[in-house]
């Protein structure tokens, strides 16, 4: 039985998410290497649903769909905890967008997503680890960084545990927020970062696809 078929099968083992799911990212092959939850923390609150620039459906080779979508992008001196104070005059850029599953049953979720940021505003100690993406425009790069659910749309159900996973429910979209862990100029704004998919598992050519923001 698939973990999908299983999930559907035991409806009382599943049970909202009442921690948050970070995914960092070491910069390697997958960008979906370590995931812990925290548990202890409230549950996800909602949110309306923000404005949003024209989004991108990708499917795994499982044939999972996810269906992406850019909100916003700034740069913050904390935008998600766990990481390190920046210099004075810096902070982190990070991008927050829709992810919503369209299918009429819960799917494992996973970020499709990266921040890339461009190279101009990208310190000399991580220019090495911020890497070209076939498909993405010459003076941007990808770097090693955080993902985390923050908050679920408005008459979205939360997340769904079983085991050691977590599923996203039938037809709901989440809030999340993904981090670049180089600390950038905090005067940069969303015209120094964009949002892309490009990793096989979602593009099946490992060509980077662009996720536009609003407006």
């Amino acid at each position: 039985m698939s973990r999908v078929a299983s999930v559907l099968t035991t409806v009382l083992g599943l049970v909202t998410a009442a921690g948050l799911l970070v995914v960092l990212r070491t910069g390697g092959f997958s960008g979906h290497t370590v995931a812990k939850v925290e548990h202890g923390s409230t549950a996800l609150r909602q949110v309306p649903r923000p404005v949003t620039g024209r989004p991108l459906t990708v499917v795994t080779p499982e044939g999972d769909r996810y269906t992406v979508a850019a909100v916003r992008g700034a740069t913050g001196q904390a935008p998600l905890s766990g990481l390190p104070a920046p210099p004075p005059g810096k902070g982190y850029a990070f991008i927050d967008y829709v992810l919503t599953n369209p299918h009429r049953r819960p799917v494992l979720l996973e970020f499709p997503p990266n921040v890339f940021l461009r190279r101009a505003v990208v310190p000399a100690d991580f220019a090495e680890r911020c890497v070209f993406r076939v498909g993405a425009p010459e003076d941007v790069c990808d770097l090693p960084g955080r993902t985390r659910v923050i908050a679920r749309l408005r008459g979205s159900a939360g997340l769904l545990r079983q085991d050691a996973d977590t599923y996203m429910a039938p037809g709901a979209s989440y809030l999340v927020r993904t981090v670049a862990d180089a600390p950038v100029p905090d005067s940069a704004d969303r015209r120094d970062m964009g949002l892309y998919v490009w990793e096989v598992r979602f593009t099946q050519d490992r060509i980077a696809r662009y996720v536009p923001f609003p407006g």
